[in-house]
Formats: C-alpha cells, sequence, structure tokens
C-alpha cells in the first residue's frame, strides 16, 4: 500500500470518527469496494478521468447507494473527486483494519456458499475466536466457489474448511 493510499484511508477514519459512523462505512465501504470490482463496466465508469467528475460523482448519489451513511457517500465523492478509486479496496481494507484495531479486534475475511443469518455469524466468530485466541472483526463474504463450509482469512492466516478444498484433498490422496 503506498503512502498516498494510506493518507485517503486515514482521512476516511478520521471523517468516519468525527460522523461517529466509523463501524458503519468501514462495513459499507468493503461492500462498496467488493461491488465495484465485480462490476467491470462500473470500475471503468468511476476511474474513467475522461469523464467529468460531476458525471462520475452521480454514482455516489444514484439509487444503488441511497442506504449508505452520509458518512459513506462523502468518502466515496471524495474518493472519485481525487481518482482514487482505483486504489478503493485497498482503501477500504486499510479502514477496515484500523476500525478493527481502534476496537482491539483484527479482520476475519470469511466466504461461505451462502448467506449466514445473524446467529450463524456469532458462532462462526466464536469459533473462529477460540480457533485464534484473538479479537476478530469477522467480515462475511459469499463466494459461490466455496460450495459449502467456510474459508478465512485472519491476517496472514487461511483456515480452509470449505467443501471445494476437502474434494481438492481427497483428488491428492486418490491420485486424481
Amino acid at each position: 500500500m503506498t503512502d498516498r493510499t494510506q493518507s485517503y484511508a486515514r482521512a476516511v477514519v478520521e471523517l468516519a470518527t468525527a460522523e461517529g459512523a466509523l463501524e458503519t462505512l468501514e462495513d459499507e465501504l468493503l461492500v462498496v469496494a467488493r461491488a465495484v470490482d465485480g462490476h467491470e463496466e462500473l470500475r471503468q465508469r468511476l476511474t474513467d478521468i475522461h469523464l467529468p467528475v460531476a458525471q462520475r460523482l452521480a454514482f455516489v448519489e444514484s439509487q444503488a447507494l441511497e442506504a449508505a451513511h452520509p458518512a459513506t457517500r462523502a468518502a466515496l465523492a471524495m474518493l472519485i473527486a481525487a481518482n482514487r478509486v482505483g486504489d478503493l479496496t485497498a482503501i477500504a481494507e486499510q479502514v477496515a483494519e484500523t476500525a478493527a484495531a481502534s476496537r482491539e479486534e483484527e479482520i476475519a475475511e470469511v466466504y461461505v456458499a451462502v448467506p449466514l443469518d445473524d446467529a450463524q455469524q456469532r458462532s462462526l466468530k466464536e469459533a473462529l475466536e477460540r480457533a485464534t485466541g484473538k479479537r476478530l472483526d469477522v467480515k462475511v463474504h459469499v463466494d459461490e466457489s466455496v460450495l459449502g463450509g467456510v474459508r478465512a482469512k485472519i491476517g496472514d492466516t487461511v483456515i480452509d474448511g470449505s467443501l471445494a478444498r476437502r474434494i481438492e484433498q481427497m483428488r491428492t490422496r486418490v491420485g486424481g
């Protein structure tokens, strides 16, 4: 991560903290970053410096973000106007790490095949905290390639209990 990216992440954290919305902004910014990463046309439109800034900023006021916290929309507007959308994922991840650290937690990126309800998320968090001995801020992402089970990344540690991983292990044992 560049110094400039870290500077923008710090600015976003300061904005969110001043608005009393750090946890909300942290979650929403990660969701938007993943959505932009997964939608090539939107990413191109938001990063195209040949489009007028006002046209790119229209995304912030679009129906897609109408339920977002005003601090999230303000942070996105700042990043779009500064031509930093290409760094959105890195900035969002740094904001999440900073927010988690302020709560004395670590980020756990968890990938599941289907959405989890609140009770399942609590249970998963408790299990991961027992397994790692750390307080965690669990970010759950639906990823159909997981097939079943869970794949988690906590810092440099990867816990892969996914069905896809188990099938791969069986193939390796069988020799095929």
